[in-house]
């Protein structure tokens, strides 16, 4: 029942193409650096199946590559870091998934509701990231060092022995705690129950509104619900979009996703 969880990646040669990476790769940090920012700004984070399709993604590997690869697609964290951790192994990294709890604007313990990926390299660990919405590292960050890319300081904090902390430093230059999570590998079954919740209750963010975040070079693309957010060289522009056809332009143009204007759910 659960066996495509496991499959090997259909096609890394494609998986590269499709981030803008030519194939073979070398696993080093380098390359995982290459990786990381290259699918932020490339493949986007996306909730369109859960609110607007009213579905539940599947997180079978052959599901997830044709949706992210062929179809050019995004997804969320359950899909886009289950896609990202069976590429690096393809590629030869050695790397597991991992049990996340943002806590970034959180004032109460939240639920372990984020998947991350570990990678080990020359015997240090690197978190990585391509399915938070919010202010996900734009590079590999070691658990025992900190590191600056893209304008971005962010750095591992140990907890106690299995259980660690990313912070970074916002913009306002204060420290914040944006993840907690277990270092302990866990399968990908274990992630299904957590995908459905997310994709299927109405206490959901996903099911709530639409959300749609891509990186760019200098700055990021949000689409939340019908609100069109673009931050350039420290610039905003916000622009409320009046109709699907607008919101599915948007789309197509701005975050490279085809998705109909009579597919959409429309909340004027």
């Amino acid at each position: 029942m659960y066996e495509a969880l496991y499959t090997p990646l259909p096609d890394g040669k494609a998986y590269a193409a499709r981030l803008g990476l030519s194939w073979p790769l070398t696993p080093d940090l380098d390359t995982l650096d290459q990786i990381v920012l290259a699918h932020q700004c490339t493949v986007p984070f996306e909730n369109l199946c859960c609110y607007d399709q009213r579905q539940v993604p599947s997180l079978e590997i052959p599901a997830l590559y044709r949706k992210v690869v062929e179809e050019r697609r995004g997804g969320f964290c359950f899909e886009l870091n289950a896609l990202l951790e069976s590429f690096l192994r393809s590629a030869g990294y050695d790397c597991w998934s991992v049990s996340v709890r943002i806590t970034r604007g959180k004032d109460f313990v939240p639920p372990m509701l984020h998947r991350g990926v570990l990678v080990r390299l020359d015997g240090r660990l690197y978190y990585c990231d391509v399915g938070y919405g919010g202010p996900q590292p734009p590079a590999p960050i070691p658990l025992d060092g900190r590191r600056t890319v893209c304008g971005e300081t962010f750095w591992g904090e140990p907890v106690d022995e299995h259980w660690q902390s990313i912070w970074r430093v916002t913009s306002e230059g204060t420290d914040e705690k944006v993840f907690e999570f277990w270092t302990i590998p866990q399968p990908p079954v274990y992630f299904a129950p957590y995908t459905y919740y997310s994709g299927s209750s109405p206490d959901s963010t996903f099911t709530q509104r639409r959300v749609v975040n891509l990186r760019t070079p200098n700055g990021s693309l949000a689409l939340t619900g019908n609100v069109f957010t673009e931050r350039a060289d420290g610039r905003v522009t916000e622009t409320r979009l009046e109709s699907p056809e607008a919101v599915s332009r948007v789309l197509s143009e701005r975050f490279g996703i085809a998705f109909p204007a009579e597919a959409l759910r429309w909340e004027a």
